[in-house]
Order: structure tokens, then sequence, then C-alpha cells
């Protein structure tokens, strides 16, 4: 919900916008540091992370939309944004919260993202989400975004980029994307090659969006990768929340029943 308060809004965005989008290093040492200042607000909501090289946004934006229409209380944080700042936190008050971690965030030293990320968290908390979408920014590892325990992480996709900070392979960059996923985690892959590399990071579970081999011929449309992703993360999201849910086979699509 955007501000209503023009002028504070016009100072927290100078604010941010001061800010270098860049570390001089790459680590989580800051954002621990922030969010502990702030009293670690992302271990009050339950998380869904969201990596990959393409699509991180429709797919946080569509998670998001599915878990609200489940009667969810959800939140999710973005980047980059189109229009303006606020986009980045879905819900609560963007100003608000930029306003509420910039003392703690100018006593650590912290980055531009590392500030909207722990400014996010501190939102969810705030209102009382149940759980958050979180989109990733640059790989996995050492993204400020790695400081939650999400039980359910989707990986888009894997491309060679920003390889100076990456790596030089796909191999290199999943695995750097990756990195994010704990012991137990549900992930959610379009691409299979990724499938041993999830399990190496401690992943129990994880679920391959079919269609994908079709896709790359050209057989079908993006959006059929897309729409089963959804389907998972629908499914392992609301399970992971509730406990009540599991699937069942079916020729056209994937159910959700409530155990009675």
């Amino acid at each position: 919900m955007p501000s209503t308060r023009p002028s504070s809004q016009r100072s927290a965005v100078s604010w941010l916008e001061s800010l270098s989008p860049w570390p001089e290093e790459f680590g989580l040492r800051r954002m621990r540091a922030l969010l502990r200042e702030l009293g670690d607000p992302q271990t009050r909501f339950r998380s869904i992370h969201v990596v990959g090289s393409n699509g991180k946004t429709t797919t946080t934006l569509m998670a998001e939309a599915i878990l609200r229409g489940e009667g969810i209380a959800v939140g999710a944080t973005i980047s980059p944004h189109v229009g303006s700042w606020e986009e980045r936190i879905t819900v609560g008050d963007f100003v608000r919260a930029i306003e509420r971690v910039r003392p703690a965030a100018e006593h650590v030293g912290a980055t531009q993202f590392e500030v909207v990320i722990a400014a996010a968290f501190s939102e969810f908390a705030e209102v009382g989400v149940d759980a958050a979408v979180v989109e990733a920014g640059l790989g996995g590892r050492l993204d400020a975004t790695n400081v939650i325990d999400a039980p359910v992480v989707v990986l888009t996709n894997v491309s060679l980029e920003h390889t100076d900070v990456l790596g030089p392979t796909r191999e290199a960059i999943a695995a750097e994307k990756l990195a994010v996923v704990t012991p137990g985690a549900t992930v959610v892959l379009s691409e299979p090659e990724w499938e041993e590399p999830a399990r190496a990071h401690g992943a129990s579970r994880v679920e391959l969006a079919q269609c994908i081999d079709e896709y790359r011929k050209g057989l079908v449309p993006l959006i059929v990768p897309i729409t089963l992703i959804r389907h998972y993360v629908r499914v392992h999201a609301i399970e992971y929340l509730s406990g009540q849910v599991y699937l069942e086979p079916h020729p056209r699509e994937l159910m959700l029943r409530n155990h009675v």
C-alpha cells in the first residue's frame, strides 16, 4: 500500500537511492547484522524462495496470488521494480518499512538491496503475514535473501549471467542458486539437469515440471512449464503451511484435497 505522506516518501526514496546498489564485498555478514538489530523479523513467517536466471518475478507474484487465493495472509518482495520502489514490497507501507530499518541500516553500512530486503521482512512481520514469497537478487549463496530457511525453493531456470560473480558455466551458476536450499526443503525445477545438485544441497523432495523437453523444442508455449511450476508451488506451499494437503494424480491436473 503506497504511503500517504509524499514528503516522507521523497525522503525515504532519496535516501534509498543514495545507497550503493553493490557491496564492496559480497557476503551475508551485513545482512545478518542488520536483521539482528531489527529483531530477526524473517523468523516470524514462512517463506518460498524463488531463484533463477529468468522468470523470477512472474513466478514470485504468481505464487503470492495463488496463496492469497487460498486464504493465506501472504506478501512478496521482488526486484527490480518497473515504475516505483513501492512495487518491491507488495503488502504494508513501503515508506514506513524503509524508515523503520534506516537507523540500523546506517549503523551496519547496508547496501540498497539489503535495505529493501530487510524492510520487506520487517514489514511482513509487522503486518503479520503467514507466508512470504521472496525473489532472490543475484545468484543465491551470497544474496541478501539467503537468510531464510525456506521449506519451498523454486529454481526457474539457469542461463549464463553475471559470470564474473556467479561462475563461467551453467553448472557453477546453478550451484550458486541452489545454495539457498536448506536440508529437508522441497525444490521445484523446470530443468531436469538440476535435480541431482538440488538433492546434494539437501533437498528431500524435488518436483520437476513436465513438458520441458517439448518446450525446448518449441512444441509447447512458455506458459506450460510456468503453469506446472504454479501447480507445484501451490501444492507444496499449502502443504507446508497447513499440513492438510496432499497430491492426487489426475489425467489433466494436480488436485488438492483436504484430509477429513
